[in-house]
């Protein structure tokens, strides 16, 4: 083999490499969320419900037992619960759930996948709306 067809062959290799890594590239699911303009659009608001909670020393805890996520709340309320599963959209649930008489909520996990969740506690109480976000380790 002389030179040229070297040069022509090597030149062929990268331009299958780059074509094969653009497809590639174009193939996996983008990580942006899609609403992304209207969620900046309620960011403000938010994020003063969130300071809220922790002003007024709201934050409700969590615990696991075998079957169940134990959401303790300071006061009883009624919220909607959003679990989202960082690594598939379709796995997550929104709840709404009222606590009960010691102010606690369970959510069963047997229906949960194992591994990291985000949590979105969403209330209101006279005329104020809350709202706590936070990763969870399903066991």
């Amino acid at each position: 083999m002389n030179w040229g067809k070297g040069i022509v062959l090597g030149l062929l290799a990268f331009v299958i490499f780059i074509t094969a890594m653009g497809v590639k590239m174009f193939a996996q699911p983008d990580d942006v969320d899609h609403e992304y303009y209207e969620k900046g659009l309620a960011f403000d608001a938010d994020y003063n419900r969130e300071k809220r909670v922790v002003t007024e020393k709201l934050q409700p805890n969590i615990r696991f037992t075998d079957k169940a996520m134990c959401v303790k709340f300071v006061k009883p309320l009624q919220c909607k619960i959003t679990l989202m599963r960082p690594s598939d959209r379709r796995m997550d649930k929104i709840i709404n759930m009222a606590s009960d008489g010691v102010n606690e909520i369970n959510i069963p996990i047997e229906k949960l996948a194992t591994g990291p969740w985000q949590l979105s506690f969403e209330w209101a109480d006279h005329h104020k709306k809350y709202l706590y976000n936070q990763e969870v380790m399903v066991p």
